[in-house]
């Protein structure tokens, strides 16, 4: 369960940094490395003690956090700028991969413009051709984003945890998560 249950950790400044396993977090809370900010009642007992397990902790030392101008080319990235949907036919409920519009073997390159999210089976129905060839409309031109995207993820956890992390977190996921 411990490595299951995620908890949010900030910088001392109180800015979120990332989420960790609560294994890792109690780790830190108790090597001394960051202070328990808030919890919502699960404990974790050993024979001689019992440590309430965090929900949200802050480092004591500041991390200081390079911000990058471009989006950094990755699949990460790519599926985030194409909305986690088949280029080709929109689906998202299939396995999704990475295609070339112009496949590699013909010469095609690896960069933001070549570079589409595809599901398996258009990818394999594509294959080696271009999309042209394989009577294949992509849904929108591949570009290279405009805008950084926030490197936070928000995990899937107990509405207690969720609630307790929204306080700390930018009014970009405050809103996401109030719409559902």
């Amino acid at each position: 369960m411990l490595n299951v249950l995620k908890i949010l950790i900030l910088n001392a400044s109180y800015e979120p940094l990332q989420f960790c396993s609560a294994k890792r977090g109690i780790v830190m809370v108790l090597s001394g490395r960051a202070e328990q900010i808030e919890c919502n009642g699960y404990v974790v007992r050993s024979p001689s003690m019992s440590f309430p397990v965090p929900t949200v902790i802050r480092v004591l030392n500041l991390v200081s956090r390079k911000t990058r101008k471009t989006v950094s080319f990755s699949k990460k990235n790519i599926l985030r700028r194409d909305k986690f949907t088949c280029q080709y036919c929109g689906d998202k409920d299939h396995p999704l991969t990475v295609d070339h519009v112009i496949p590699k073997s013909r010469g095609g390159k690896t960069t933001w413009t070549n570079v589409v999210v595809a599901c398996k089976p258009c990818n394999m129905k594509k294959g080696n051709r271009t999309a042209r060839e394989a009577n294949m409309k992509l849904g929108q031109s591949p570009a290279r984003p405009k805008f950084n995207y926030h490197q936070l993820v928000v995990p899937v956890g107990p509405p207690s945890h969720i609630e307790s992390w929204m306080k700390y977190l930018p009014k970009v996921f405050v809103a996401r998560y109030s719409m559902n």
